[in-house]
C-alpha cells in the first residue's frame, strides 16, 4: 500500500498556490486514497479525478489493495490489464511486484512465468525457478539453483521448493555446504556461518565453527589459540579474527600479537597480516604503540589503508618527521589528493619551516573544500568559492514541466508521495543531457523539492552554482530554532544539508527521522530535556518539530564539549560514548584530531558540514567563517575540570 500521506505546512501552502481545479482534483484523489489506506468502501470517481494527472496511482492502490484481500482470477485479469497499459511506468512497479508474489504463492505459473523473466528481487529468483520446475519436465536447472544457494544469505521462504529438489537430486555435496559456509564467513556473518555448518560432519566444521567463534568472540577465541599451538586453525580464519579484534579493541590485539606471531608454522604471509592489522588497530585506538607497530611492518606489506593509518598515527602523536616519511611513501594517485597535499604541507612546515610550504599550501588554497580552506588559513588568504550560477532559462523550465512524467512528479510531490515522485522523475530525466539536469535542477527548487535540485545539479556535474546547491529552506523553523537553541542557523542548515539533503520525510538505515536525522529515543529524551511536547514519530516528519529538537540537541552537545565544534558535530554522528573515546590526553590541533577520527563516515561528517557552514554565510551575504577560528585545539575539559578542582 501507499505510504502514509503526510502533509507539511510547506506542501500545504503549495496546495493552496495551486489552480482551483487542480486542488479539486488533488483533494479528491487524497481522499480516495484515505479511504484505501483505511479499507472503507471506494465511492464514485468524479470525472475531474479520472482526469486527474496521477489517477493511475490511486487505481494501482486499490488494486494492490484488493489483490491482497481477494486475490483471485478477476483480480489478477484486472492487474494484467493495468500493467499492459501502463508498461515500463513507475506507477506499475510496485503493484507488479506484489503482483508477482502472490502470483508465485498460488502456484499461478502460467500468469507468473511469462512476466518473471527480468526478476532480480531473490524470491521472485527462487519463484521463477520453482515454477520452471514445476511446469517443465524434465529441466535441469542445477546451475542456477546451486548459485542461491551458494549465496551469503538467509534464503526466502520461495527457494524452498528449489532446494529441496537441488536436495533430492543429491547435488548439495559436502564440498558445496563448505563453500556454502565460508561465503557466509567471508561476508563476516558468523551466526549464518553456524546455521550453515550444521550440514556438514563434526570434523569438517569443526574448523570452520572456530572460524566462526573468531568473528563473533576474536579476544577469547584468539587467546585460546595462543595458549594452545597445537590447534589446527585456517590462517584466513585467524586474520579475519585477529582484524576484527583489532577494530574493536587495539591495546587487546597489540597484546595478543607476540604469542600469535611466535605459533609454529606461521607464514611470514600471516605474519604480516596480523602485524598491520594491529598497526592499524592501535592507529584507530590512538595508541602510542602505533608508530612501532608500524615501523614493525615492511614497506611493501603496507596496504593502502594502513599507508593512511600510518601517516594518521604519526600526526596523533605529533611526528610530523615520520609523517613526512610515511606520506612520500603512499602511491602516487592517493599522494595527490588534497587530503595528503595539505598533510605533506603541514609536515613540511613543521620539519623545514614556514616559507618551504608556503607554495605548496598555495597549490590547495584555491579548492573550495575542507582542505582548501586550511591551506588558505594557513597562508592568511581568502577562501575562494568560484562560485557561479548557472543559466535559468524559463522557457526550458516550462517546456520540461510540461513532460508528461514531470507532471506526475509535481502532483505527486504535492501529495507527499515523494518516493513516487522520485521515481517518476529519475524516469523523466533518466536520459537528460546536462544542460537539461540544469534546467531541471531550477524547476525543482522552484518547486521547493531541494533534494531533486541539488542532485541534478550533481547529474549535470555543475558544482559552482552555490546559491541552487546550498538553498535557506525552513526559514520560519530554523529561525524559531536559533532563537530558542543559540544555534546559529547556518549551523542548523550545513547539518540539515548533510543529514538529510532538506528531505523531510528522509528515514535512514538505523531509524533515524526527519530533516536533522532524529531517532525517536534521542528525540524523546531531548524534548523532556527542554520542556517541548513529547514528538511521535510522525511529528519528527515535521519541520518545525524536527528541526527543534535536532537543534536542541546539537546545543546540549556543544554545552557538553565547551562549544568545540569539531566535538559536537562528531557526537551528534557518532554518539557521545564514542568522542568520549577520542577525547585527546592534551590540547591537539582540530586538523589533526579530525583527521584521526576513526570512523570515516564521521571524518567526513564533519568535514563536510564546516564546508557547509562556510558557504552558507556566502548565500546570506556575509564573510565566511574562517576554519581557524571555527575550529581551534581540542580539549578535553573534563581533564581541565579535574585539575582546577
Amino acid at each position: 500500500m501507499t505510504k502514509t500521506l503526510r502533509l507539511t505546512t510547506a506542501l500545504l501552502l503549495m496546495l493552496m498556490a495551486c489552480r482551483p481545479a487542480d486542488a479539486d482534483a488533488r483533494s479528491d484523489f487524497l481522499a480516495a486514497m484515505r479511504r484505501v489506506e483505511s479499507l472503507r468502501p471506494d465511492q464514485p470517481d468524479p470525472p475531474r479525478l479520472k482526469a486527474y494527472a496521477i489517477y493511475a496511482y490511486l487505481v494501482a492502490a486499490r488494486l494492490r489493495r484488493d489483490l491482497s484481500a481477494h486475490p483471485g482470477p478477476v483480480v489478477d485479469a484486472d492487474i494484467d490489464a493495468f500493467l499492459n497499459a501502463h508498461a515500463g511506468e513507475p506507477v506499475a512497479r510496485d503493484l507488479e511486484h506484489d503482483w508477482l508474489l502472490s502470483l508465485a504463492a498460488r502456484a499461478r505459473w502460467d500468469w507468473f512465468l511469462p512476466r518473471s523473466t527480468a526478476v532480480r528481487d531473490p524470491r521472485l529468483v527462487c519463484a521463477r525457478l520453482a515454477g520452471r520446475l514445476a511446469t517443465e519436465p524434465g529441466l535441469d536447472l542445477p546451475a542456477d539453483a546451486i548459485a542461491l544457494w551458494l549465496l551469503p544469505r538467509r534464503p526466502p521462504a520461495e527457494c524452498a521448493p528449489v532446494f529441496a529438489w537441488l536436495h533430492r537430486r543429491g547435488l548439495l555435496t559436502l564440498d558445496l555446504a563448505e563453500t556454502r559456509t565460508r561465503a557466509a564467513l567471508a561476508a563476516g556473518d558468523p551466526r549464518l556461518a553456524l546455521d550453515f555448518a550444521a550440514a556438514l560432519p563434526p570434523r569438517r566444521a569443526a574448523p570452520l565453527k572456530l572460524w566462526a567463534q573468531l568473528l563473533a568472540t576474536p579476544e577469547a577465541a584468539l587467546a585460546s589459540i595462543a595458549a594452545d599451538p597445537s590447534l589446527t586453525v585456517p590462517p584466513a580464519a585467524i586474520a579475519a579474527g585477529f582484524e576484527r579484534l583489532s577494530r574493536r579493541d587495539g591495546a587487546a590485539a597489540l597484546a595478543l600479537l607476540p604469542r600469535l606471531l611466535a605459533r609454529p608454522g606461521t607464514s611470514g604471509e600471516l605474519q604480516a597480516e596480523l602485524r598491520r592489522s594491529a598497526a592499524v588497530g592501535a592507529a584507530l585506538d590512538r595508541d602510542p604503540g602505533a608508530l612501532a607497530a608500524f615501523r614493525a611492518l615492511a614497506p611493501g606489506q603496507l596496504d593502502p589503508r594502513a599507508a593512511e593509518w600510518r601517516v594518521r598515527a604519526a600526526l596523533w602523536n605529533g611526528d610530523f618527521a615520520s609523517a613526512l616519511r610515511a606520506i612520500l611513501a603512499l602511491p602516487p594517485t592517493v599522494a595527490a589528493l588534497p587530503r595528503w597535499r595539505y598533510w605533506y604541507a603541514r609536515a613540511i612546515e613543521a620539519t623545514a619551516g614556514a616559507a618551504a610550504a608556503r607554495p605548496l599550501y598555495a597549490g590547495i588554497a584555491g579548492l573550495r573544500d575542507y582542505y582548501g580552506y586550511l591551506a588558505a588559513d594557513r597562508l592568511h588568504q581568502p577562501y575562494r568559492l568560484h562560485a557561479r550560477p548557472s543559466r535559468d532559462d524559463r522557457r526550458a523550465e516550462r517546456r520540461l514541466a510540461a513532460r508528461p512524467g514531470l507532471i506526475r512528479a509535481h502532483e505527486l510531490l504535492l501529495c507527499a508521495m515523494n518516493a513516487e515522485a522520485t521515481a517518476e522523475w529519475q524516469a523523466a530525466l533518466a536520459r537528460a543531457d546536462a544542460a537539461t539536469q540544469v534546467q531541471a535542477a531550477h524547476l525543482a527548487a522552484r518547486w521547493h523539492w531541494y533534494i531533486q535540485s541539488i542532485l541534478s545539479l550533481k547529474a549535470a556535474g555543475d558544482w559552482d552554482d552555490l546559491r541552487l546547491r546550498y538553498p535557506r529552506p525552513y526559514r520560519a523553523a530554523v529561525a524559531a530554532a536559533q532563537r530558542r537553541t543559540r544555534v546559529p542557523a547556518d549551523w542548523i542548515l550545513a547539518v540539515m544539508r548533510q543529514e538529510s539533503l532538506f528531505r523531510s520525510d528522509a528515514v535512514s538505515p538505523a531509524d533515524a527521522f526527519g530533516l536533522m536525522q532524529m531517532q525517536p529515543a534521542t528525540a524523546v529524551l531531548v524534548a523532556h530535556r527542554w520542556r517541548l511536547r513529547r514528538p511521535s514519530v510522525q511529528a519528527l516528519f515535521e519541520p518545525r518539530v524536527a528541526v527543534t529538537l535536532g537543534a536542541a540537541y546539537l546545543r546540549e552537545l556543544l554545552d557538553r564539549y565547551d562549544g568545540q565544534l569539531d566535538l559536537g558535530l562528531a557526537a551528534y554522528n557518532a554518539g557521545p560514548a564514542a568522542v568520549e573515546r577520542w577525547l585527546p590526553h592534551r590540547p591537539m590541533d582540530a586538523d589533526v584530531w579530525i583527521e584521526n577520527i576513526p570512523y570515516g563516515e564521521t571524518r567526513a561528517y564533519v568535514q563536510h558540514i564546516v564546508e557547509h557552514i562556510v558557504v552558507f554565510a556566502w548565500t546570506r551575504g556575509a564573510r565566511p567563517p574562517r576554519l581557524a577560528r571555527l575550529l581551534p585545539p581540542v580539549r578535553d575539559t573534563r581533564i581541565e575540570r579535574e585539575a582546577q578542582e
